[in-house]
């Protein structure tokens, strides 16, 4: 997806990886058994049972079944083409910038042969390089695939998205599956995604490790933020044309992760997952005595490179206290490619929310903006 894009659409790790059904013991990671189902212990919008034979049968976001079976295996009546695919894959095509990095991690980012977004907003050199050198093809933008362009590079899998013409993919016969993290209610839920890929891969061993790390990390920060008296009020949004303002909702993982790190979200009424759509009017009654306001897109690249520009781009905003007081964040360019770096982020918005109990800490992942 898109920077822009996935800054409306977010519009946004607590304790173990998963356990095995039937109950493997909490502490080490547990490995997966064939013809056993997973069970993932953040992760709610995505499924994998292991089913003997190297086979895997995926629920992606969208409630679709996808039958993974070994390569040169033959495959079972009673599915259409474009729900069989063979792993390990070797060919994908990524929808959004949150998948690369994600890939990255499981070590086979050198898969990927096409993206939806343009070179010159990538930050992760292999996706660059890539496409500098022709691997990578550019596919039109994340909302308008160009699906012939994309039938093109014969990928193993599309990692799509939720809008696609899907009667469109199953007519050029193009193997796909839904992502859906945005719609999780736990950031360790989303970063769980990284399981999924790895089931197309065969590298669950990999994710494995690498979630539990992540984990981990997230855990020895939740130590140092027990005891909290004081939870500063944020703020949350990323304001659009015409009056309206896009904030997470409750039960989002943005939401979660502002508790994560110590804060205590101002929109806490909205439930539901996902970004709600709301008035300048609502974002000013709830948000002008917040502590800190932290907008979910990179200010400078529309221009807005410091508070004074952007209250001349959003007058309603000198009126916020957060404003008025200089605490006023966005995002890096590189954020929305930096899903597997989930437990820096949740520890960069906990030394900005506190930041006597993280001396010396520099935020990597966001960007306060200087009064002029």
């Amino acid at each position: 997806m898109g920077h822009g894009e996935r800054s409306i659409r977010c519009a946004c790790m607590l304790f173990l990886l998963f356990s095995i059904l039937a109950g493997t013991a909490m502490g080490a990671p547990a490995k997966p058994q064939r013809g056993i189902p997973l069970q993932l212990q953040y992760a709610t919008h995505f499924r994998i049972e292991y089913l003997g034979n190297g086979r895997k049968l995926v629920t992606d976001g969208a409630g679709r079944k996808l039958l993974l079976i070994p390569r040169g295996q033959r495959p079972p009546e009673g599915y259409r083409q474009n729900q069989i695919i063979e792993i390990p894959v070797r060919r994908v095509v990524s929808k959004w910038t949150t998948i690369p990095p994600l890939l990255k991690a499981l070590g086979v980012i050198d898969s990927i042969v096409g993206v939806t977004t343009r070179e010159k907003q990538w930050h992760i050199d292999e996706i660059r390089r890539g496409m500098e050198e022709g691997k990578i093809k550019y596919l039109g933008e994340s909302r308008v695939t160009d699906y012939e362009k994309l039938r093109s590079v014969k990928p193993d899998v599309f990692f799509a998205g939720e809008w696609e013409k899907t009667e469109k993919l199953n007519e050029l016969g193009i193997p796909f599956a839904v992502v859906t993290e945005y719609l999780e209610k736990n950031p360790l839920g989303r970063l769980e995604w990284i399981k999924f890929f790895a089931a197309f891969y065969n590298r669950e061993r990999e994710a494995e490790q690498f979630f539990e790390r992540a984990v981990k990390g997230t855990n020895m920060l939740s130590g140092r933020l027990r005891g909290l008296v004081n939870r500063p009020d944020i703020l949350w949004g990323f304001i659009m044309g015409r009056g309206t303002v896009y904030v997470p909702r409750a039960d989002s993982y943005v939401a979660k992760m502002i508790s994560m790190a110590g804060g205590h979200y101002v929109f806490g009424n909205l439930r539901q997952t996902g970004s709600a759509a709301i008035t300048l009017e609502q974002f000013y009654a709830r948000g002008r005595d917040a502590d800190i306001y932290i907008s979910p897109g990179t200010l400078p690249q529309y221009g807005i490179t410091s508070i004074k520009k952007l209250i001349a781009t959003h007058p309603i905003l000198a009126g916020f206290k957060s404003v008025r007081e200089g605490n006023v964040w966005c995002f890096q360019p590189w954020y929305w490619e930096s899903i597997d770096k989930t437990d820096d982020i949740i520890e960069d918005l906990a030394a900005i929310f506190h930041p006597r109990l993280f001396p010396g800490h520099r935020p990597g992942y966001f960007l306060k903006l200087p009064e002029k």
